[in-house]
């Protein structure tokens, strides 16, 4: 029998803790070996529970948020694996911008613990194929070009410009053509595509 992985679960919220107890429980071997409601009183005991195996962290939390936990985290050069609840923040930037990136918050606070020097806009380009940025300086042009004109531009079907189109919006999490040009407003990535 494969030995339970202990978890450590911080939230502000008994009732979400509590679910997510029950859930986390059931879906595997897995067990919520400590619970917290507030980052203060974590941050000072997680130094005699180095032996959990993962943290589940709430990024809004009153008091000591999310991000002020990750960087006590890191001063204590804490190697626990982290996962961010960030509920509230994908339901608004879904609403607002079309997209969520929460790959993208969760290795930007883990980078200096990770001690990788790459920023999260590097990350994104790594992850793009040459005709996929091409086709993002596109989308942004100032001529707002539609998909079939990109396509005519870069000498391909339009089916094609729909893989591509596809391709970044599966890997970044992004529901509409709005939602890609902020993503790329948002990250920069325009003066590097």
């Amino acid at each position: 029998m494969e030995p339970k992985k202990n978890i450590i679960l911080v939230d502000d919220h008994i009732i979400i803790r509590n679910g997510l107890k029950e859930l986390i429980e059931k879906i595997g071997p897995f067990k919520i070996a400590h619970q917290y409601d507030n980052g203060p009183e974590f941050v000072v005991s997680i130094t005699e529970k180095k032996d959990a195996d993962l943290i589940i962290l709430d990024i809004n939390m009153p008091g000591m948020n999310g991000d002020q936990v990750m960087e006590k985290l890191n001063q204590a050069n804490i190697r626990i694996p982290v996962l961010i609840l960030t509920v509230n923040e994908a339901l608004n930037e879904i609403l607002n911008s079309g997209y969520y990136h929460n790959e993208f918050l969760t290795y930007s606070l883990r980078a200096s613990l990770d001690g990788k020097k790459k920023t999260v806009q590097q990350e994104i380009l790594e992850q793009l194929t040459d005709r996929e940025k091409e086709f993002l300086k596109l989308v942004c042009h100032e001529n707002e070009y539609k998909y079939e004109q990109i396509a005519d531009i870069m000498h391909v079907q339009h089916r094609t410009v729909d893989g591509y189109r596809e391709s970044v919006f599966d890997k970044f999490g992004i529901k509409s053509k709005t939602g890609l040009v902020l993503f790329i407003l948002r990250h920069k990535l325009l003066e590097h595509l």
